[in-house]
C-alpha cells in the first residue's frame, strides 16, 4: 500500500469516528425544579449512532453512585424503589421520575446507555441538578367578581409542577361543572389548570369561592377569591307593632335582601304611593285605616311586600240597628257591639243583670242574644265593655201579645157597639123623618161633622250614655220602674 492509499485510509477512519462520536448526544435541562416530599420527574431524550439494536439498557448515575439500574440490586440502596424510568428506551426516550423527593437527591445526575451489552455511552457533559423547594408555588386564581345572578361564572385555578405522573389534584368550595387540563412548560415544569363552570345565585353573594390544590406527597395550597353578586330585592317585609289603640301613632319599617341596597315606597291597598323611605308613620290610626304595602326597588328590580292591615283597638260602639223582636209570642232582644278586641255583651232588665242566651262572635263583631220572659217592662238595656272601655243602649220591649190581642178584642168590641147604636139611631131618624114629612137622606151622601185623624203613637227614645245606667242604682232605686206615677195615669183610671 502506497502512502496515498494509506491517507485516504486514515482519513476514513477519522472521519467514521468523527460522526460515530456525534450521533451520542442526550436533550436534558440543566436543572429542574422539585417540591420536598412530593415526585420529580427529569426529562430526557437521547440518540445514538444508526446501528442496529436489539437491547437497550438504561442506567442514571451521580458520579460514582448509581441510583437507577433495572437490576435493583445494582441501585444504592438510598434510592431503590423510589426511581424509575417512565419513557420508552427504543424510542429514546430516557426519562426518570424520582419519588419523595428528599433534601440530599440534589444531584447532578447523568443518562448511561448500553445497546446490546457491547455499544455504550455514557453522557457526562449532560448532567441535571434538582432545585428544592419547601412550599408549593403559588396558585394561579381568577375568576370575574361581579357577576349578576343567573349569569354563567367561570373560574380557572392554576398550579406549576414537576411530577406530571402524578398531577395535582384541585378541590372547589362550589359545585359545579369541572374541566382539567395539563401543559407541559420548559425546564421540566408542567400547568395543572381545573376549570369550574357554574350559575350564580344570590346566596354566593359576598362568600369566598375557594380552590385548594393537594400535591402527590399530601402537601396543601389553599387560594380563594369573594364573589359579589346581583339581585333583585327578597324577602320584602314590613315590620310593626300589630296592636295599636285607635287615634295613636304607628310606626311600620320595610326590609328586604338585595345587592345593591333597596329604596323603598309605601302604598296604600289601592296602589296610591303613601311615601318613599324605608319608615312610613300612621298617625291618628282609626279602624277605617287602609292597609298598606311597601316596595323594595333597585337596579335589578321591584319587589312588594305583603299587605299589611293594623290590628286596631276600639272601645265598645253598639250599633244602633241592635233592636228587640217578638215572634209567636216569644220576645227575642238582639245587641250588636263593634269592638276590638271583642266585648262582653251583658242585659239589665229592672234591678237584674240577665244571663244571655247566645253570644256570637265574628271579627270585630260580637253579638249578644236574650231571649226570656220580660214581664210588663217597656224596657231593657244593653252593656258591652272590653280592655278599652264600656257602652250602653237602651232598647225598647215590643207590647206583649196577650195585650195587644185584648186591646185588639176590645176595639172590634166597641167599633161593633158604635155600628149598632149608628144604625139604630138611623132607624129612629127615619121613623121620625117620615112621621114629619121630612125627605129620606141618602147614606152615601153622609159626612162626619169632623175630619178622621191618624192614631198618635209617643217616640221611643234610645239613651246612649252610660253614665244613665249603672247596675247599682238598679239594684237599689226601685222607684225607677216599680213605683212610676204620672197625672196621665190618675186621669185615666178616675174617668173609666
Amino acid at each position: 500500500m502506497d502512502a496515498l492509499q494509506w491517507l485516504v485510509f486514515f482519513i476514513c477512519i477519522c472521519f467514521k469516528a468523527t460522526q460515530t462520536e456525534s450521533s451520542w448526544t442526550v436533550d436534558v435541562p440543566s436543572s429542574v425544579e422539585g417540591l420536598l416530599g412530593s415526585c420529580v420527574v427529569i426529562p430526557c431524550t437521547y440518540n445514538y449512532p444508526d446501528i442496529t439494536v436489539h437491547t437497550f439498557t438504561g442506567i442514571w448515575r451521580s458520579d460514582d453512585r448509581v441510583i437507577y439500574h433495572p437490576t435493583q440490586s445494582n441501585t444504592v440502596e438510598k434510592y431503590r424503589g423510589r426511581t424509575k424510568i417512565l419513557g420508552d428506551l427504543s424510542k429514546k426516550n430516557c426519562s426518570l421520575m424520582i419519588e419523595n423527593l428528599q433534601q440530599s437527591d440534589g444531584g447532578p445526575f447523568f443518562f448511561r446507555i448500553e445497546l446490546d451489552g457491547t455499544n455504550m455511552f455514557s453522557y457526562f457533559s449532560n448532567k441535571v441538578s434538582i432545585s428544592m423547594i419547601g412550599e408549593p408555588n403559588p396558585t394561579d386564581f381568577f375568576v370575574q367578581e361581579e357577576v349578576k345572578e343567573g349569569q354563567t361564572v367561570s373560574a380557572f385555578c392554576s398550579v406549576s409542577h414537576s411530577c406530571p405522573t402524578y398531577p395535582p389534584d384541585f378541590h372547589w368550595s362550589h359545585s359545579g361543572e369541572q374541566h382539567f387540563q395539563t401543559q407541559k412548560l420548559q425546564n421540566g415544569q408542567w400547568k395543572a389548570t381545573s376549570t369550574l363552570t357554574f350559575h350564580s345565585d344570590r346566596t354566593d353573594h359576598n362568600k369566598p369561592l375557594q380552590c385548594r390544590v393537594t400535591y402527590h406527597g399530601g402537601k396543601q395550597q389553599e387560594t380563594s377569591k369573594t364573589i359579589k353578586v346581583k339581585y333583585a330585592p327578597v324577602n320584602v317585609k314590613v315590620e310593626y307593632q300589630s296592636d295599636v289603640n285607635e287615634g295613636e301613632t304607628a310606626h311600620l319599617k320595610c326590609s328586604s335582601d338585595a345587592n345593591p341596597v333597596s329604596s323603598y315606597e309605601w302604598h296604600s291597598e289601592t296602589g296610591a304611593l303613601l311615601n318613599k323611605g324605608q319608615t312610613y308613620t300612621m298617625s291618628n290610626v282609626s279602624r277605617h285605616s287602609e292597609a298598606v304595602y311597601c316596595t323594595a326597588v333597585n337596579e335589578e328590580g321591584r319587589v312588594r311586600s305583603s299587605t299589611v292591615k293594623l290590628n286596631v283597638l276600639y272601645a265598645p260602639d253598639i250599633e244602633t240597628y241592635s233592636k228587640c223582636s217578638s215572634y209567636n209570642g216569644i220576645v227575642k232582644c238582639d245587641c250588636i257591639v263593634q269592638s276590638r278586641p271583642p266585648s262582653m255583651v251583658h242585659f239589665v232588665l229592672g234591678d237584674r243583670v240577665l244571663q244571655i242566651t247566645k253570644l256570637e262572635k265574628n271579627g270585630s263583631v260580637t253579638t249578644g242574644t236574650l231571649q226570656t220572659d220580660f214581664g210588663s217592662f217597656k224596657f231593657v238595656h244593653c252593656l258591652a265593655n272590653n280592655t278599652l272601655g264600656n257602652a250602653n243602649l237602651t232598647l225598647s220591649l215590643p207590647a206583649n201579645d196577650n195585650m195587644q190581642n185584648i186591646f185588639i178584642a176590645s176595639g172590634a168590641g166597641v167599633i161593633f157597639l158604635i155600628i149598632l147604636i149608628a144604625i139604630g139611631v138611623g132607624t129612629v131618624k127615619r121613623c121620625r123623618g117620615q112621621s114629619d114629612g121630612t125627605p129620606k137622606s141618602d147614606l152615601s151622601t153622609m159626612r162626619s161633622d169632623r175630619p178622621a185623624e191618624p192614631p198618635r203613637y209617643a217616640q221611643t227614645k234610645r239613651k246612649e250614655n252610660y253614665e244613665d245606667v249603672h247596675c247599682n242604682d238598679i239594684y237599689t232605686n226601685d222607684s225607677v220602674y216599680g213605683n212610676m206615677e204620672t197625672d196621665w195615669d190618675e186621669s185615666v183610671y178616675a174617668n173609666m
